[in-house]
């Protein structure tokens, strides 16, 4: 029988100095809600804790499952896009902001993720140990392809904040606007961005298929 994996979480009382252990399953210590300790001191009976430590599992279909139609769950309180942003977890990611199951908030939640993503892979915004490329530019495609998408999940209250992305940070906005890739068309099999040059290339190339009907 496989046991599941356990996930330690500890505590000292900032009372007596009382150390405590426990551990956790995986969809317990995923969410801040579900791990929150909250009994009082064992030793002392005080609620004042001057440390803890809490592990934390790697990401998972079953927790973005739970999460993704619970508005009332959070994975962290604060940049919870931060938090879920790992390359590894890219097409998870996306299949659940394109579910229409996923609750709105959420779905906001994974577009910003989609963003914080791209601003760490790029070579100009993010940080020289995450840098790549080849990345950066495969979620600006990603990106680009939900334009829409990303516009209609802030529409219920742009008038309010006077734009449809108000749910971005302004720098992640700023920075995919300065630097993100050109439009893509198919020349030839294959994606080409959008200049004059390629936009000559598929006129003149469709020209020639009519040419020789």
């Amino acid at each position: 029988m496989i046991k599941s994996q356990k996930y330690e979480q500890t505590r000292s009382c900032a009372k007596c100095g009382n150390e405590e252990m426990r551990f956790l399953d995986e969809l317990t210590a995923a969410f801040e809600e579900t791990r929150a300790w909250s009994e009082c001191c064992s030793q002392c009976g005080s609620t004042d804790f001057s440390s803890g430590y809490n592990a934390r599992p790697a990401l998972s279909r079953q927790q973005l499952e739970i999460w993704a139609i619970n508005d009332k769950l959070h994975f962290s309180q604060q940049d919870e896009d931060l938090t879920l942003a790992s390359p590894n977890n890219l097409e998870l990611l996306l299949e659940f902001l394109d579910s229409p199951q996923t609750h709105i908030c959420q779905r906001r939640t994974l577009a910003s993720t989609l963003y914080v993503l791209w601003y760490d892979a790029y070579p100009e915004t993010g940080e020289s140990y995450l840098e790549n490329a080849e990345f950066a530019k495969k979620v600006a495609l990603e990106i680009n392809k939900r334009t829409s998408l990303l516009i209609e999940l802030g529409a219920s209250e742009s008038e309010e904040f006077g734009e449809p992305l108000w749910y971005l940070s302004n720098y992640l906005k700023r920075e995919f606007e300065k630097h993100k890739p050109l439009p893509h068309i198919i020349v030839d099999g294959r994606l080409d961005p959008i200049d004059p040059i390629v936009t000559l290339r598929a006129i003149a190339k469709v020209f020639c298929d009519l040419i020789k009907r």
